[in-house]
Order: C-alpha cells, then sequence, then structure tokens
C-alpha cells in the first residue's frame, strides 16, 4: 500500500466518505484506488464551495483536494468564506515533486505560506514518517470549535511511497469545554444578566451548528428579551415560529446601535457583529455586551464578559440559571408587510415574488445569494431551525451555487435563490449538480445587473449607478443552464409566478427557474 491509499482510507474511517475535486497530474497519485466518492467540479474553487457546505450541514470535516498551485489560487475565494464561515473543512493540495524544488518548477508554490490568516492551520507534509501525526492533528484542528479549514500540502512523490506501516489512528474526538469547565466565567454572565434592565439576544450561526434552538427559546422567555439575528447571519439564527425574534440586524455601526438603542446588556450567544461600510460610531459603545460561544476572537473583540465553551451547553446553563421575569417578550407584528407585498406585485418587486417562493418552498434548505434582495427574503420567514438558511459571511459571489452541491447531497428538498450577477461567479456547479442527480433547485432572481453594488453607488457614488459596468444585459441564463444539462425555464408575469415555482419544486433531479424581477435600483444604503 502507498501512502495515499493510507491518508485516504484514513479520512474514509474518520467520516470522510466524498471528495471534491478538479483533478491535475499532481494530484493522480493521490486519487489512484481512492475509496471516496469522487465528484467532479468543472472550477477548484467550486469543489472548495462544495466542501464547505457539506462540512456544515454534516458539522464535521469534509475533504477537497485542489491542483497545486493555479488550484490553490483559483480557490482562494472559497476559502476565505469557509474561515469566515467556520466550516471544518480539511483541503488537501497536490504538490510538486520535492526533488525539483530547487528549481522553482511548473505548478510548485509555497502553499502554507499562500494561505496564512485564512485557514486555521496549514502543513507541507515532507517525509513518510509525518504523514500520520500532521493528517490527524488537520483532522482535529479543522473539527475543534470555532471551526474553520486547514491546508494539508502533498507532494507527489511523498504519496507515491510505500507506507510499511498499520492503519492511521483515529484522532481523539475534540471536546469543547462545558460549564463545568468555566464555571466562574458563565457565573458573571449570568449575573450580569440578572442586573440588566433591558436585556437583549444577538443569536447567531453557532445557535444552529451546535443544536441550541431550545435553550435560547427559554432564555429569551425568562429574560423577556426580544432575539435579534446577527448581522449577515449564514446560518438560521431562530427556530420557526419564534414569537420574541425581532429582525436581521444589518452589517453596520450606526444601524446595529439604532436597533438595539432601548437596551442596556447584549448577549452575543454564538454571534458575531460584521460591520460594512465603516461608519465612525463605535458599535454598542455604553452597552453590557456579553458573548457565550466558541470563539474567543468575538470575545476578545466584542465583549465586557464571556464564557467560551460548547454553545448549547453555555446557554443551557444559562437558561435553567437566570431569574424569570414572567414577562415574555412578543415582537409586534409588521401589519405594513401585507400591503408592502401586494404593491409589489404589479412590477415583480423582490417581496412578492420572494413571499410567493415561500408559500411554494416553505420547508427547503434555502441557500441563499439573493443579495439585494436578501433583506426581503429573511423578512418572508424563512428560517425555520435545523439547517433551514445557509449564506456566506465573505460577501464573495458564486458560493451558493457552489455550496449547494454538499448541502444538497444530504438535504433532498434544498432551494438556491441567487442573483443574475452572482450566478455567473459559479455556473459550472449547475453541470455538477445534473452529473451527479443532486436534486437543488435554483431561482435565478434576475434584475440585469449588480444591484447591491448600484443601490451602493446611490449612496455613495451617485454618478455610477447606470454606469454600464454595473449592467449585465442580454444574458441567457436559461440558454447557460440547459448547456450544462440543466431543465430550465424562465418567467416574467406575476400571474404565472406560483405554477412556474410549483413546476420546479415538482421537477425529478435539478432544475432552474429564472424569474424576470424589478430591475430598478433599490434603496439598500441610504
Amino acid at each position: 500500500m502507498r501512502v495515499s491509499r493510507a491518508i485516504s482510507e484514513a479520512l474514509y474511517a474518520w467520516g470522510a466518505r466524498e471528495m471534491f475535486g478538479n483533478p491535475g497530474t499532481t494530484e493522480l497519485p493521490f486519487l489512484e484506488d481512492l475509496p471516496q466518492r469522487y465528484l467532479l467540479t468543472l472550477q477548484d474553487g467550486i469543489a472548495l464551495g462544495a466542501a464547505d457546505g457539506l462540512a456544515q450541514v454534516d458539522r464535521r470535516p469534509s475533504v477537497v483536494n485542489l491542483h497545486s498551485a493555479p488550484g490553490l489560487g483559483n480557490a482562494m475565494g472559497y476559502l476565505d468564506s469557509a474561515f469566515r464561515n467556520r466550516s471544518p473543512v480539511v483541503v488537501t493540495v497536490g504538490q510538486q515533486d520535492q526533488r525539483q524544488f530547487d528549481q522553482n518548477p511548473l505548478l510548485y508554490g509555497p502553499f502554507a505560506d499562500w494561505v496564512g490568516g485564512r485557514a486555521k492551520w496549514a502543513v507541507e507534509v515532507s517525509r513518510v514518517s509525518d504523514v500520520e501525526p500532521m493528517l490527524r492533528k488537520a483532522w482535529n484542528v479543522a473539527a475543534t470549535p470555532p471551526w474553520g479549514p486547514v491546508l494539508v500540502s502533498l507532494p507527489m512523490n511523498l504519496v507515491e511511497e510505500p507506507w510499511a506501516g498499520p492503519a492511521i489512528a483515529p484522532p481523539e474526538p475534540s471536546v469543547s469545554p462545558g460549564p463545568s469547565q468555566v464555571g466562574p466565567a458563565l457565573e458573571a454572565v449570568r449575573q450580569a444578566l440578572d442586573r440588566a434592565a433591558r436585556p437583549a439576544i444577538v443569536s447567531g450561526y453557532e445557535v444552529d451548528a451546535f443544536d441550541a434552538f431550545d435553550p435560547l427559546v427559554e432564555l429569551s422567555r425568562k429574560l423577556g428579551a426580544p432575539v435579534f439575528a446577527e448581522p449577515l447571519a449564514s446560518r438560521a439564527p431562530i427556530p420557526a415560529g419564534l414569537g420574541s425574534f425581532a429582525g436581521d440586524l444589518l452589517p453596520a455601526s450606526v444601524i446595529i446601535n439604532q436597533m438595539l438603542t432601548p437596551y442596556d446588556t447584549v448577549l452575543l450567544a454564538g454571534a458575531d457583529l460584521i460591520l460594512y461600510p465603516y461608519f465612525p460610531a463605535q458599535v454598542l459603545a455604553g452597552k453590557t455586551v456579553l458573548y457565550v460561544g466558541s470563539d474567543a476572537s468575538i470575545a476578545t473583540k466584542l465583549a465586557s464578559q464571556s464564557a467560551l465553551g460548547d454553545p448549547r451547553a453555555l446557554l443551557d446553563h444559562l437558561a435553567s440559571s437566570v431569574k424569570d421575569r414572567g414577562r415574555a417578550y412578543r415582537h409586534p407584528r409588521d401589519f405594513s408587510r401585507a400591503n408592502k407585498i401586494a404593491r409589489a406585485r404589479g412590477t415583480m418587486g423582490g417581496e412578492f415574488v420572494l413571499e410567493i417562493v415561500r408559500k411554494v418552498f416553505p420547508e427547503h434548505t434555502i441557500v441563499d445569494e439573493s443579495v439585494s434582495n436578501t433583506p426581503n427574503l429573511k423578512a418572508t420567514g424563512f428560517y425555520h431551525g435545523k439547517d433551514s438558511y445557509f449564506a456566506s459571511r465573505s460577501g464573495q459571489l458564486g458560493w451558493s451555487l457552489a455550496a449547494s452541491l454538499g448541502i444538497g447531497l444530504r438535504r433532498e428538498k434544498t432551494l438556491v435563490v441567487i442573483g443574475d450577477g452572482a450566478l455567473m461567479y459559479a455556473p459550472q456547479a449547475l453541470w455538477t449538480l445534473r452529473r451527479y442527480g443532486i436534486p437543488v433547485k435554483v431561482v435565478v432572481l434576475n434584475n440585469h445587473g449588480y444591484a447591491i453594488l448600484r443601490s451602493y453607488s446611490k449612496a455613495y457614488h451617485p454618478p455610477l449607478t447606470d454606469s454600464e459596468s454595473m449592467k449585465i444585459p442580454d444574458l441567457d441564463v436559461v440558454g447557460l443552464a440547459t448547456a450544462l444539462g440543466l431543465r430550465a425555464r424562465s418567467t416574467s408575469g406575476a400571474g404565472e409566478l406560483e405554477g412556474a415555482l410549483e413546476e420546479l419544486r415538482d421537477a425529478r433531479g435539478p432544475a432552474l427557474l429564472n424569474v424576470e424581477i424589478d430591475a430598478r435600483v433599490p434603496d439598500l444604503f441610504s
């Protein structure tokens, strides 16, 4: 047996039954006689995005194999997304033959240096004796909260060496500290909540990732506190029908401060406060900010008191130990929403289109890259608990189609909602959906341009709002999808929208619907 087989068998035994990639010459020794199901993508970044989606829905490491310097270069944006999404991905990269390193050969690169700051750990394995400890460490680092991608560079001559030892032993399971191990810190958080006159909760991705919805609901009830979603939530931060849900925070300090003005104490429950664009106002200045979750960097950045550990265990303890104020909070209903939806019907506005999408796809996992329409999508009630919503925290376009390859392997009811501009960053993913019959449905919200950028320009750079660089005329979305093997059609009228969406929902295998929507520039930044 060769080193390559020992590595792939170990990863398979540890739970990585699939591998995504687009192979080149440096990977062929590693991929020969592979036990994993290998899913081919037509671009390296899409392979990493697919592994990101699979890792999130599996809640354990997935594996992607990239092709040397060009492949890792192509995938850097997706690596940034996996890092910001805190996805446990083991990224293997085929490296050139070590015996040529002094010649700086074709395809060579110092890969561990390249990914500095965008991987939790990176290593190039240079000796057979290092294979076992390095592989085990890579898996453990990725799987230890806060999760994140790791990189293992594998020279092609090394993986062809004979493997004389036994099977690589599994790593020790990662364990997050529970409340008993961080008692004083958690007690300080509890006391701060009990002292609060007007507490609020900001719920984040970890509530979904660690199945902590029940303690979140109980804690909100006992505190009488509203629950807000963190800015740019990458997973569903709330369960279905949470009466205390007060809406999504937007990623700007001024708006966050406005929305949380009535509250003196803010608990970040596995949540971060991502900011963009820049405003001079300090976020939550003068408030007591608390954090419970696995990420020490968030605690250091934002919180005056924090408790680090397993988010569910921490929230369980708080929910059982804070004083019950006997006045559960219920957020006022937005009675203007029905009017907004009705008014948007005639123009095929996002409020109307996404309300019909929600009606037709009520139980689907949503992979969101609707960008300028994301506020409308979130307002429709697509959050419904575990694995109901996924998005990228990085701002990268194309991520949703790539990630849906991995998510769709586990969730038969998966719907991608994406803009026409974002679609063109990863159209090759449609081919992989069709090739492997992954039953993902795709709704393209087509406004023939970069509406989010036009909206930003409208607020900050008005002369650019209608520039040609922000429009995408004459893009044949249906023709593109059809060429890649997908069943596809287009719709532009309100009267036929629901029927077209039902046809999409009921289609066997993957399919796409192009929806022509209101192309006017939205006011998102003013």
